[in-house]
């Protein structure tokens, strides 16, 4: 049994039906379930992770996509210690939406909470698709400072441990030298 325990929360977002509350069940229970409803405002999740330095205990705020949601948001944003901004990498169009969820988590969460990139259905495009989006993923990053982008699949489970796990290794680097 790790010697610290830690409580971390997590937000994440992006536009309705990109795929969050999906790869967050994969992450989860590790099923993929194609039929998820949307969120209607915000749903909460739970996730114990142990390293051999500590374990975190995950407290992961999904917040829904739609714009009506909005007006509630940051009463759940406030004191996250990460967030996770997702688009869906088939529709570029959802791309341009994490601009909102960035500033909305750092204007409540503060400037300095790390933010992941986090790009779905990657087993619904094309390789040029897929080229398309890690272009343009990568401008998104330089050009709002996010820590680093993973295209995943929640249909074949491809680096949707590895989104958490980042956050996870992340989390717990700071709070132990702190």
């Amino acid at each position: 049994m790790p010697a610290n325990t830690f409580v971390f929360k997590i937000v994440i977002g992006g536009a309705g039906r990109v795929g969050k509350t999906t790869l967050l069940i994969r992450y989860l229970k590790n099923i993929f379930q194609a039929d998820t409803a949307i969120t209607i405002g915000v749903a909460f999740y739970n996730k114990e992770v142990a390293r051999p330095d500590g374990l975190s205990k995950l407290a992961i705020w999904d917040l829904g996509g739609q714009d009506r949601f909005r007006i509630v948001q940051p009463q759940y944003v406030a004191g996250a210690k990460a967030g996770i901004v997702f688009f869906d990498m088939s529709n570029l169009e959802t791309l341009p939406q994490i601009e909102e969820w960035i500033n909305l988590f750092r204007g409540t969460a503060g400037d300095a909470i790390p933010i992941i990139l986090c790009g779905t259905k990657e087993d619904l495009c094309t390789p040029d698709m897929l080229e398309a989006a890690e272009s343009d993923a990568a401008t998104a990053i330089e050009k709002h400072g996010l820590v680093q982008f993973f295209p995943t699949s929640s249909k074949t489970g491809a680096n949707v441990t590895a989104v958490f796990d980042r956050i996870v290794d992340m989390l717990l680097a700071s709070a132990l030298s702190s």
